[in-house]
């Protein structure tokens, strides 16, 4: 009897130590915490969301709808953002898009900040010509506040469904004045047709 409650004691004695390590734990986490709340975090995700619109005749091109999402997840505001989307190939896809000042949208119908886009400069069209890459700013926002998304929405992949096996991509990277080397997307737009 006396074994069996020496072992009862060391296995309460262990419990206590074990308990005391995760105390310890916690509070050296609480502490980190409290040091860490002035430093600003960057911290983003972008993302597409999309649907697939398959042809029903051969004649026909099929169609990806899409949108490129950026969410914010940081601490800070993320200034003058700037997305890239890349199209491949370049010669076989068309990307359309409504861009310039005067595209309207309803914000009740999204509830992502549905905003106008347009190309980041003059330069910017010979470049969807030379490498098939849109480099695109909103037109009213320049900046996402923390915990705030910005969608570039309602995107148009026009695209080949031949005999020809083809594989369509979509890739997007975001940028901003605090990620001058910008970030991938989560996911790509990828099509084997």
């Amino acid at each position: 009897m006396s074994d069996l409650l020496l072992d009862v004691e060391k296995k309460v004695h262990a419990l206590e130590r074990d308990i005391q390590a995760v105390k310890q734990t916690l509070n050296e986490i609480k502490k980190a915490k409290e040091r860490g709340k002035g430093i600003d975090q960057i911290s983003i995700i972008p993302y597409f969301t999309y649907s697939l619109l398959l042809p029903k005749t051969e004649e026909q091109k099929g169609t990806v709808i899409g949108n490129f999402v950026i969410y914010n997840t940081g601490s800070v505001p993320l200034e003058n953002p700037i997305i890239c989307l890349k199209v491949m190939p370049k010669e076989r896809a068309i990307l359309s898009a409504k861009l310039g000042e005067d595209v309207q949208y309803d914000r009740h119908l999204n509830p992502l900040v549905m905003e106008p886009w347009q190309y980041i400069d003059e330069e910017a069209n010979k470049i969807v010509e030379e490498k098939g890459e849109f480099w695109l700013k909103p037109v009213h926002i320049s900046k996402i506040e923390a915990g705030h998304k910005l969608s570039f929405s309602n995107f148009q992949l026009k695209f080949d469904i031949g005999e020809e096996q083809t594989t369509y991509k979509v890739e997007g990277f975001f940028y901003c004045k605090q990620l001058p080397n910008g970030i991938r997307a989560l996911n790509n737009i990828v099509i084997h047709a």
